[in-house]
Parts: structure tokens; C-alpha cells; sequence
């Protein structure tokens, strides 16, 4: 039987039937003058999801949405025999809310005292060539630089672009058609991505969030909606986050850079008239001490010993206030990264050892030449690993390694404890002058660290999930 053709055929329902027992591995649907459906083919059920009850004497557009009725397509494309040339298209409204999309040709039959119009449908898995918004939507989610994810009313996975994969170290063959709750089992109710509530209309535009990896931290904006079939019903939801991490970065540290001026400012200009009369005071000082103990006025040189050692901590206050501004007397040159790891090795094992906790070195020996400061780069690291020993007072391990990173050329030095993690309410001001969590930190040694860095063109970013932090700091190599 040819799938059209200028005459109507007439044929009894029997005859149909038996058409549709041999088709069982064909698309073919019946349906009545009044677009209700007669009779849809095993292979379209099991594509759908539903069941023949389910489907049986439902109007057509209820299920398969096409851009006009059908009496309109079979006048249009299928009364004359002339070819039809490409097939017309619409798609089919799966029960879980998939669209799945087809093209399609129509045959019309007398069957017994009504009109019957039979459609043979073929969707992309058959090799169908696709239409416009069908190529557009793969290639949104294969190209566009966006984290895109598109949720069924079962509030399973439909589909994930390439870009949001990478952003959640996660593989699409592995997570397509999964529950969310499943695949952000191990993510707190209160940090996961994707609430159950979008499914119930919530609407979300331009939402900041930070997400970790494990491996690298991100700062995304977020947008969520409800997708409607035409008859106003929920059938899904997507959800489209951005990574912004960058332009975040730029913004805090221009911010960051401001204050640290005024503050170096400050302290460049009044460094100098501190000192003078601290110098004087210890000076005095030492001398009243070396009196006591000539005399054996013990308790009188311990009282010394307090105060010279609070003016030790004045002037290593003010030196840390002059490093936030341009470091002075910098000696630039080319040097290897990882010999200045090995060097600084002993000292952190030894501060380590103090805490009960186990150094990981791990070392490569293939890390390009940067150009820094050797002596600031080793107060870096060493102030950097020092805070992370000291987030582990009940033991723990800290693992320190480096990298490269081609695409970007840059070498990076990851330094990881398994400490408690920086809650996120805390983990964006760690940078700030004067913003510390410890009883007797003075607030600015991150921020030294940071304008230290970033004056070698390089950066420090922290990542952390509730369970250890991670700071890498990356220098650019040529």
C-alpha cells in the first residue's frame, strides 16, 4: 500500500488492524476526522511512555504537536500525487516530558461509514533529517559556552550541555535519565543546583551560587523556568548557569587592590614615626632588663620580657602593613618552582610535626621556569601551608603539588588540607585586610599573599566543600 496517494482507499477496521500487527516496528498512528487517536503502533508506545489506554481516544494535539490540523497537512502536502518533496514535522509530548520530534506522512481512508487518517511517522533515531529548532537546540547544547540542564517531570535528567558537564566534573553518559536526587546524592540539600520546586513553577533569574568540584571552584549566575505544552501544563523545567568566576575575581580584586592602596598608604607614611619610638622604647627596655637580672629581680624581667616581645609583634605588624604596599627593593628572575618546594619542605614538616599532622610532598619535576621572587614566593607558600596546618588542630593530612596548566600557561601549586573547610559565608572575605578567624591573627598575611602574587601577574583562588580547602596559586610562565 503506498503511503499516499490522490485516492481514498477503503478499507474495514479489521484490515487496519491487522496493518498495525505487521507494523509493530513502524511509527503509525489512526486517527479519526475528529483528530481523536484510534490506534497507535507498539513501537510509539514504548517510544512515549504511555500506555494504548492511556492514549486511546485523546485528541491528537494532546500528544503530537504539529503547525496545523491534520484535514489542513493531508490538503496541503499529501491530496495531489505530486511529490511532497521534505516531509512535514511536529514532535511527540512524551509521558516524562521528553519532546520527541518526527517528521511524518499522511495517508486518508474510507474505513466503513468514517474517515480515517493514518500517519507514518519517522523520528531522528530512524535518520530523519531534523528541523530548524530541533539542530538549534543540539547544537545549544553541544556548543554554547553555558552550563544548560533540562529536567522531566519525573525530576530526572533529560539532557546536559557539554559546558555544565565540565562545571560538574560529571560524565553525560553517566548521568543522563538519572533522578537529580541521585546525581547530586552527595551534595547537601542546601548547595545542590536544582531544587525540587522548580517543577512547581519557581522561577529564578540572574541567582548567584558557588559550586565546587572538588577540583576547582566556580561563581555562576543562574536562571531557572518551567516549560509549558500548549495547553498550559508543566511538562518540564531547564535550568542555565554561567560561570563568572573571572569577572567575579576582577571585581573583588580591584575592590581588594583599592583598599589595600589607602592601607599601604597609611602605613608607608606613618611606618616611619611608629618606629622611631618603638626603637627608643625597646632599647630602654633592654637595658631595664639586663638591670633586673644583674639585680635578680626576677619577676621585674620577666614583665621586660612580655613587653619587648609585644613590641616585636608592633613592628612585625607594621612590616606586613608596608607589604601591602608595592613591595620594595624585588628581586625579579627566572626560577624553578619546584626547587623552591623542596626547599621550604623541611620547615613546613617541622611546623607539621608540632600539629600531628602528615605532609604529602608531591613533586614534579617538570614545571616550567617562572619569573617571581624567590623570598616572596617563599613566604607565600609557607604562610599559605602554615593556615592550612593550623585549620587541622585534632591532625590531618596536607598535600602540596604542582602542575601545569597549558592551555592557560600558567604553573599551578595546589595546597590541600583536610581540615573543616571555610564556611561560604566566609570563604569571599579571607582576602580582606583585617578579616581573620583566629584569636591572635592580625587579618592580613592572605592579603599580603595575594598582592605578593598578583603583582607577579599571578593569582590565588580557594575552593572549599565542607570537608578541606583547597588554595591553588598559579604564576604565568612564557
Amino acid at each position: 500500500m503506498p503511503i499516499h496517494s490522490p485516492q481514498m482507499y477503503s478499507v474495514s477496521m479489521n484490515e487496519l488492524r491487522k496493518l498495525f500487527n505487521h507494523s509493530i516496528q513502524t511509527g503509525m498512528v489512526m486517527v479519526d476526522e475528529d483528530e481523536k487517536l484510534l490506534l497507535v503502533t507498539d513501537q510509539l508506545l514504548k517510544v512515549s511512555g504511555y500506555s494504548a489506554d492511556e492514549i486511546t481516544g485523546v485528541p491528537c494535539p494532546q500528544f503530537f504537536k504539529m503547525r496545523a490540523t491534520l484535514r489542513e497537512l493531508y490538503e496541503f502536502h499529501f491530496r495531489d500525487e505530486a511529490d511532497v518533496g521534505e516531509w512535514p514535522h511536529g514532535f511527540l509530548l512524551g509521558k516524562n516530558g521528553e519532546m520527541i520530534y518526527f517528521q511524518f506522512s499522511m495517508l486518508k481512508l474510507q474505513c466503513e461509514d468514517r474517515s480515517i487518517y493514518l500517519l507514518s511517522l519517522k523520528n531522528k533515531e530512524e535518520g530523519t533529517a531534523l528541523n530548524l529548532l530541533q539542530r538549534f537546540s543540539d547544537a545549544f547544547l553541544k556548543d554554547i559556552n553555558l552550563g544548560v540542564l533540562l529536567i522531566n517531570m519525573d525530576y530526572r535528567l533529560a539532557d546536559i550541555s557539554d559546558r555544565a558537564c565540565q562545571m560538574l566534573a560529571m560524565e553525560k553518559e553517566h548521568i543522563r535519565n538519572k533522578s537529580l536526587d541521585e546525581i547530586f546524592a552527595t551534595v547537601p540539600s542546601q548547595h545542590q543546583l536544582v531544587q525540587r520546586t522548580i517543577l512547581n513553577g519557581a522561577i529564578v533569574r540572574n541567582h548567584a551560587v558557588s559550586w565546587t568540584n572538588n577540583q576547582e571552584r566556580f561563581d555562576l549566575l543562574l536562571d531557572s523556568n518551567v516549560l509549558k505544552d500548549s495547553q498550559g501544563n508543566i511538562v518540564g523545567a531547564y535550568i542555565i548557569f554561567k560561570d563568572v568566576t573571572n569577572m567575579r575575581s576582577l571585581e573583588q580584586m580591584v575592590q581588594r587592590s583599592d583598599r589595600l592602596a589607602m592601607i599601604g598608604q597609611i602605613a608607608a607614611g606613618t611606618a616611619h614615626e611608629i618606629r622611631n619610638p618603638l626603637t627608643s622604647i625597646k632599647g630602654f627596655l633592654q637595658m631595664l632588663r639586663r638591670t633586673f637580672g644583674d639585680r635578680g629581680m626576677d619577676k621585674e624581667q620577666n614583665f621586660t620580657d612580655v613587653m619587648l616581645g609585644e613590641i616585636d609583634r608592633i613592628n612585625a605588624l607594621v612590616n606586613e602593613f608596608l607589604m601591602l604596599s608595592k613591595p620594595k627593593h624585588v628581586a625579579y628572575e627566572r626560577i624553578c618552582v619546584t626547587e623552591v618546594l623542596r626547599g621550604i619542605v623541611p620547615v613546613i614538616q617541622n611546623e607539621a610535626i608540632l600539629y600531628n599532622v602528615q605532609l604529602h610532598y608531591e613533586a614534579s619535576t617538570h614545571l616550567p621556569e617562572v619569573t617571581a621572587d624567590i623570598e616572596l614566593l617563599k613566604q607565600v607558600f609557607l604562610n599559605v601551608c602554615k593556615n592550612g596546618i593550623e585549620a587541622m588542630p585534632d591532625g590531618g593530612i596536607l598535600t602540596i603539588s604542582g602542575r601545569v596548566d597549558t592551555a592557560e600557561r600558567n604553573v599551578c601549586v595546589d595546597i590541600h588540607d583536610t581540615g573543616t573547610g571555610i564556611p561560604m559565608f566566609v570563604i569571599d572575605k579571607i582576602f580582606d585586610p583585617f578579616f581573620t578567624t583566629k584569636d591572635t591573627g592580625t587579618g592580613l598575611g592572605l592579603s599580603v599573599c595575594q598582592r605578593i602574587i598578583h603583582d607577579m601577574g599571578g593569582t590565588i583562588r580557594v575552593a572549599s566543600k565542607g570537608f578541606g580547602t583547597t588554595f591553588t596559586i598559579t604564576i604565568p610562565y612564557m
